[in-house]
């Protein structure tokens, strides 16, 4: 299963999710670090994505796009991601994303095992 990390390493509130796949080794499967959307045309049918969302306070799995929402209730931080995501769906590039979205900050242990368990989700 490959999961797709998004993310600037060089803003602190967005380079989670870069960073802490470096601390997840699991059978079947891959990280691969995303610099631009692109990068998803590889895949069809599943898409799965770790990455910050902006305004929440715990890890979530999103399992359908319209749970991302142009303001900041639910968006992933990065919104070039979200409207790319959804352009993809309506273009019926794609079919299912799942998204892991990780909280900015918090504890990074609690944060690693609950990406942990959504990937068991997925």
């Amino acid at each position: 299963m490959n999961i797709y990390c998004f993310g600037n390493e060089f803003l602190e509130e967005d380079s989670l999710a870069k960073e802490i796949v470096n601390e997840i080794h699991l059978k079947d499967v891959s990280f691969i670090k995303c610099n631009s959307p692109e990068e998803l045309f590889q895949e069809k049918d599943q898409i799965n994505i770790l990455d910050v969302v902006e305004g929440i306070e715990k890890t979530i799995l999103i399992k359908d796009l319209d749970q991302l929402k142009e303001n900041n209730v639910l968006s992933l931080h990065d919104f070039d991601l979200s409207f790319f995501l959804k352009l993809m769906k309506e273009a019926k590039q794609i079919r299912n994303v799942k998204i892991i979205g990780i909280p900015m900050k918090g504890d990074r242990e609690k944060i690693r095992l609950d990406i942990i368990s959504k990937i068991k989700e997925l």
